[in-house]
């Protein structure tokens, strides 16, 4: 399922914030911050693993298992004092550690002096507009 542009636009935003939500197999929920995540084309969702443990973890399982994670991009837009946000159901469909995506993350990160263990690649299943106004909540892709 393809990412609508703006969506897509908001995940490539440096200013917004993106939220990644894993669930364990004991079904604990773990969310946090992942400042790395783009969406290099309307197919595909990616991000580096830095330091994550448990969601890492959790992404192996989801890969095995064949469950969804969710990743939420957010960002207020202070010209229009308005807040946007967009959820992403999404597929686990690799953990790279070579190739184009993995490189790119490393050969940038390496430069703020961080190292990358390897890439998380996600394939969007659904979008769910999280923009505060009456269209919240509602599915958009």
């Amino acid at each position: 399922m393809p990412l609508p542009k703006r969506v897509q636009d908001l995940f490539n935003d440096s200013a917004a914030t993106k939220v990644l939500a894993t669930c364990s197999p004991k079904n604990m929920l773990h969310v946090i911050p992942v400042g790395s995540m783009r969406a290099p084309d309307a197919n595909t969702i990616v991000f580096a693993a830095i330091f994550m443990k448990e969601a890492h973890n959790n992404l192996k399982t989801a890969l095995e298992a064949d469950t969804l994670v969710s990743v939420l991009a957010a960002k207020v837009v202070k010209e229009d004092n308005q807040f946007i946000g967009f959820q992403v159901r999404c597929q686990v469909k690799a953990y790279d550690t070579a190739g184009p995506i993995y490189t790119g993350f490393r050969d940038t990160l390496m430069k703020m002096g961080l190292g990358v263990r390897g890439a998380w690649i996600l394939e969007p299943v659904e979008v769910i507009n999280q923009s505060v106004g009456p269209d919240v909540g509602k599915k958009i892709a």
